[in-house]
């Protein structure tokens, strides 16, 4: 029995130039204003077309093409899991990627990506692109969190996870941990992994999304000390169609009042495999930025 959580499933059921490039010489365009919401807004980014299996239609945009078309300075780029890498996948080594990144404000790169899919070589890999990219901020652990009959809690055990959030600190470059936490997962025992990331993503199925203000409430008291992000999805992967508008504009205001009232630190929009699909929620967020972005905080 496959117990592996993803984003999919939760919604289903319940060559290469020198990397030292100075932030200086970034375009301006992908640059966010301090203090601004648009500072504070992040992609969700996969390789292009790995959703094909969940929506059955071709999508062509990279991740830095969907944080262009939205409008969005901060990335968080996630490597395909074992059934979505068909499609399309990083394929190492990764430093070549990292130049198309280079325009934007912060990146965040995955360890564990889609599905709990992980290796030693891709983890010591994105460990070391993140210590000397400058515009790398951190990595990320996503589907990290399972709930196997074997009693397997995540895809790492706790020393692994550990040795990493070391590695992390220790590397002379603030860089930050940063975790998916699927609000299904309440009520499993994790603080003990919990308290080694920086930053948890937290992700509501579209029934959750009616108890989300509930939900957050207790991952808020589970978690004290952890900075949070709102992720926000953008289309119903089991409908193969897009999220009501009504529930991007909660989500969005929502997230937006957290902002301000400082319970979150960031709102995170899946994802670039869904921005040239013609969802309605897509140009809809787009406008939403658009408008909002430059308002400061």
């Amino acid at each position: 029995m496959n117990n592996k959580m993803n984003r999919r499933k939760l919604l289903w059921g319940v060559a290469a130039a020198p990397l030292a490039s100075s932030q200086a010489t970034f375009p301006v365009s992908c640059v966010a204003g301090e203090g601004t919401i648009r500072d504070r807004l992040w992609l969700f980014g996969c390789p292009a077309n790995t959703d094909f299996g969940s929506l059955q239609r071709r999508s062509l945009m990279t991740p830095a093409e969907g944080a262009l078309y939205l409008g969005i300075s901060n990335l968080i780029v996630v490597q395909a899991g074992e059934h979505e890498s068909r499609y399309g996948r990083l394929e190492p080594p990764f430093e070549q990627y990292a130049i198309a990144l280079r325009p934007f404000k912060r990146v965040v790169w995955s360890l564990v990506g889609s599905g709990g899919f992980t290796s030693e070589a891709e983890r010591n890999e994105g460990l070391e692109l993140a210590k000397k990219t400058p515009n790398f901020t951190g990595v990320m652990f996503d589907d990290f969190f399972q709930d196997k009959p074997d009693g397997k809690r995540a895809v790492l055990t706790v020393e692994e996870t550990g040795s990493i959030r070391r590695q992390l600190k220790e590397s002379g470059k603030k860089l930050d941990s940063f975790v998916t936490f699927y609000m299904s997962s309440l009520g499993q025992r994790l603080s003990d992994y919990l308290e080694l990331f920086d930053v948890i993503t937290l992700w509501s199925s579209l029934r959750e999304l009616e108890n989300l203000e509930a939900n957050f409430r207790r991952v808020e008291q589970a978690t004290p000390r952890s900075r949070k992000m709102l992720g926000c999805y953008m289309v119903d992967y089991g409908g193969r169609c897009s999220l009501p508008v009504e529930l991007m504009r909660k989500q969005t205001e929502l997230g937006l009042r957290w902002l301000r009232e400082k319970r979150i630190e960031g709102i995170v929009f899946l994802g670039n495999t869904c921005e040239d699909l013609g969802f309605e929620a897509v140009e809809w967020t787009r406008e939403w930025i658009r408008r909002n972005g430059d308002t400061k905080l």
